[in-house]
C-alpha cells in the first residue's frame, strides 16, 4: 500500500471514529431506510430538529408516515418546529417498555419543553396502555385528547433512541399561537363586576339630595325666630331708657333751683333782720 493510500485510510477512520464518539445515531440516516417516513424525515432536517436529535441521547422520536403528516407541512417553520418539538420524548421506550405501563397514564417530557417558551403543560405529554392492548400517547394539556395510537416500532437503539411510529400528529392546545386569544376574555369579566358598585353610588346620593331639603325648612324658622325677636326688644328697650333717662335729670335740676331759691331768700331774710 502506498504512503499516500495509507494515509488517506488514516483519515476516513479518524473521521469515522470521531462521528461514532459525537453523536451514537443519526435520525436522518436512520429514516432514510424508510420510504414512508420521507416527509417526516426532511421536515425534520428542514426544522433543524434532526440535528438536536443527534445531539442528545436516551430519546424516543414519534414519527409519522407520508400520509400522516395532514396540513402540518403547510405551516410555519416556527409552528412546524413547535409541534414537532412536542413528539422527540426525552427518554427512551421501545414498545416492550411501554407495555409494562398496564392501565396506567404516565407523564413524559418532549424536547420542547426545553425550550422554555412552553405555556402550562405544552411540554409534557400523556402515555397509557389502555384496556383495549393499544398504547397511546397524547398531549398532557387539560382536555386534549389521549388518542395517537403507537402503530409500531421503527427502529431502536436499545436505551439510546427509539423510533415509534404513531396514528397522527400530536398537537398540543394553543402551540400554534391559539392559546393566549382563547384565554383573553375571561380576564374581562372581573372587570366589569368591579364596576359595577360604583353603579350603586348615585342611588346612596339620592337620599343625600333629599336631606338638605329638611335642613332648609329647619334653618328657615331658625332664622325666622331670631329676627322676629330681634327687633322687638330693640325699640321697646331703647324709648324706655331714653324716658327714664331725662326726668332724673330735669329732677335734679329743679332740686338744685329749688335749693338756689330757698338760699337766696333766707340770705336776703338775713340781711333784712339784720338791717333792723
Amino acid at each position: 500500500m502506498s504512503p499516500s493510500a495509507a494515509a488517506s485510510l488514516f483519515v476516513i477512520s479518524a473521521v469515522l471514529l470521531l462521528s461514532a464518539t459525537t453523536s451514537a445515531h443519526n435520525i436522518t440516516l436512520i429514516l432514510d431506510q424508510y420510504p414512508e417516513f420521507t416527509t417526516y424525515n426532511s421536515l425534520l432536517t428542514a426544522t433543524d430538529l434532526a440535528t438536536k436529535i443527534n445531539r442528545r441521547k436516551t430519546l424516543t422520536i414519534l414519527a409519522l408516515t407520508n400520509d400522516r403528516i395532514g396540513d402540518l407541512a403547510g405551516k410555519s417553520v416556527d409552528v412546524q418546529t413547535r409541534i414537532l418539538s412536542t413528539h422527540i420524548v426525552l427518554d427512551y421506550f421501545d414498545m416492550l417498555k411501554l407495555y409494562k405501563f398496564k392501565n396506567t397514564k404516565s407523564v413524559v417530557t418532549t424536547l420542547y419543553q426545553s425550550t422554555g417558551t412552553a405555556d402550562d403543560m405544552q411540554g409534557f405529554l400523556n402515555v397509557i396502555h389502555s384496556t383495549d392492548g393499544n398504547i397511546y400517547f397524547g398531549s398532557a394539556m387539560n382536555g386534549a385528547p389521549l388518542d395517537a395510537k403507537v402503530e409500531g416500532s421503527v427502529a431502536k437503539q436499545p436505551y439510546n433512541i427509539s423510533v415509534l411510529s404513531i396514528s397522527h400528529v400530536i398537537v398540543a392546545p394553543g402551540i400554534d399561537g391559539s392559546f393566549k386569544p382563547v384565554t383573553a376574555p375571561p380576564p374581562k369579566a372581573p372587570a366589569s363586576n368591579a364596576t359595577s358598585p360604583p353603579a350603586e353610588s348615585p342611588e346612596v346620593e339620592e337620599p343625600a339630595a333629599d336631606a338638605p331639603a329638611p335642613d332648609s325648612d329647619v334653618a328657615a324658622p331658625a332664622a325666622d325666630a331670631p329676627a322676629a325677636d330681634a327687633p322687638g326688644p330693640s325699640p321697646d328697650s331703647a324709648p324706655a331708657d331714653a324716658d327714664q333717662t331725662p326726668p332724673p335729670a330735669n329732677a335734679a335740676g329743679k332740686q338744685m333751683v329749688g335749693s338756689l331759691s330757698i338760699g337766696l331768700v333766707m340770705a336776703f331774710a338775713s340781711i333784712v333782720l339784720a338791717a333792723h
